[in-house]
């Protein structure tokens, strides 16, 4: 199963991270193309769900999950989401979402992706896609999650 971790250092406390986690970051860090409606978002923790609908000229895909896992400490909080209704083949999807407190000013943000699709081909294809789309959100994360 591919997989991959994108790791975003953030100057903010932890509390004050997690907190903007919420629909209106996940807009903010969706990419500009194609663009993508939020039908449903339920929040971050275990038993909530959100649907995408991803637009892509006279159709859609769509793309829902729901958060299988959440935890919050005082040094990590991670809620996971799993793939129920996913397009472009892939058939398994686990995406966790982690902060880490590194310091009472600063928290990583950790995004570790799994997913597999049923061909081995398809994996390596849509590999630099779904990365990309991860990475996509590395400055927004610091612009939108920065304590000023």
């Amino acid at each position: 199963m591919p997989s991959f971790r994108v790791e975003t250092l953030i100057n903010s406390p932890i509390d004050y991270v997690w907190a903007l986690f919420d629909q209106d970051l996940l807009a903010k860090l969706s990419p500009p193309f194609p663009p993508i409606s939020i039908n449903r978002f339920d929040g971050c923790n275990k038993g909530d769900l959100v649907q995408l609908e991803i637009k892509l000229g006279f159709f859609s895909l769509y793309w829902d999950s729901e958060i299988t896992e959440d935890f919050q400490g005082e040094d990590i909080i991670y809620f996971i989401d799993e793939g129920t209704r996913i397009p472009l083949g892939i058939t398994n999807w686990k995406h966790h979402h982690i902060l880490e407190k590194r310091n009472a000013q600063q928290t990583m943000v950790i995004d570790q992706i799994s997913y597999s699709t049923s061909s081995k081909f398809l994996d390596i294809l849509l590999y630099p896609l779904l990365w990309g789309m991860i990475i996509y959100r590395k400055p927004f994360y610091q612009s939108l999650l920065t304590l000023r």
